[in-house]
């Protein structure tokens, strides 16, 4: 019995834990093997003028079968998976309150074992440590709002997700997208990325992989000789007594 941590595709793995990986590139993707999914039509300059949308990548764009999650060998079935990107308000020139209204994040491959659709939770809450560190201490993490979502089956999509939360703009607010386990339901899925930069990392976790604390997606990546993969995720709220 095997348990593998991470591999391209076509290469070796380092091994990890018993029957499980985090391999890079999307299951069964053929040959849109790294496509390019532009970003979404639209202008943030037709927004109302005090919503604003979070972003600490350069591009919105999704580079379909980059990604690489925790998953069952033999199966491709994914473990347990979190994906996380924390912001700090201020460097988003936010000076007042936060009315969080949104999260949105790309999706490299969704592939339910039934029903077309399979479970996760998009958790919001705020951070007390340092921007930028390597790995995020979950004990520094106070959670302030929580919605279980179904995702539809797709590759290169998105998903918005309705979520309410006031944050203060001395805050550090942290997003996670929760996959739960689905080896008995034979779910997979990786979260959207591209390579093309971000201005804070985004960062990962899967248990079963011998990731037990949230890491940079680079570490993790590094490690293992896997290509750039910049998390495609971003928070839209406003700032003021009501959204225009």
């Amino acid at each position: 019995m095997r348990w593998l941590l991470l591999c391209l595709v076509i290469a070796g793995c380092a091994r990890a834990g018993k029957e499980n990986s985090i391999i890079g590139g999307l299951f069964d993707a053929g040959p849109r093997d790294g496509t390019d999914v532009p970003p979404p039509d639209g202008s943030p300059i037709d927004a109302p003028p005090q919503q604003m949308t979070l972003s600490q990548t350069v591009s919105a764009g999704i580079a379909v079968g980059t990604s690489f999650n925790c998953h069952r060998v033999d199966t491709g079935f994914t473990r347990e998976n979190s994906y996380y990107r924390v912001f700090t308000l201020s460097e988003h020139g936010i000076t007042g309150p936060l009315h969080i209204t949104q999260v949105d994040f790309a999706i490299d491959t969704a592939v339910a074992g039934a029903g077309g659709q399979q479970p996760g939770t998009i958790r919001i809450g705020t951070y007390g440590g340092p921007p930028g560190t390597t790995t995020l201490d979950g004990s520094l993490v106070r959670a302030i709002g929580a919605v279980d979502i179904q995702i539809p089956d797709g590759s290169g999509t998105r998903m918005t997700v309705p979520i309410t939360a006031d944050v203060a703009s001395t805050a550090s607010l942290i997003v996670e997208l929760f996959i739960p386990d689905g080896l008995t339901a034979g779910n997979k899925f990786a979260i959207g990325v591209n390579g093309q930069g971000e201005r804070r990392p985004g960062y990962t976790r899967g248990p079963s992989c011998g990731i037990i604390d949230p890491t940079t997606m680079q570490s993790v990546a590094a490690d293992h000789m896997l290509g750039e993969a910049d998390i495609v995720m971003t928070v839209t709220g406003h700032t003021g007594s009501a959204a225009n």
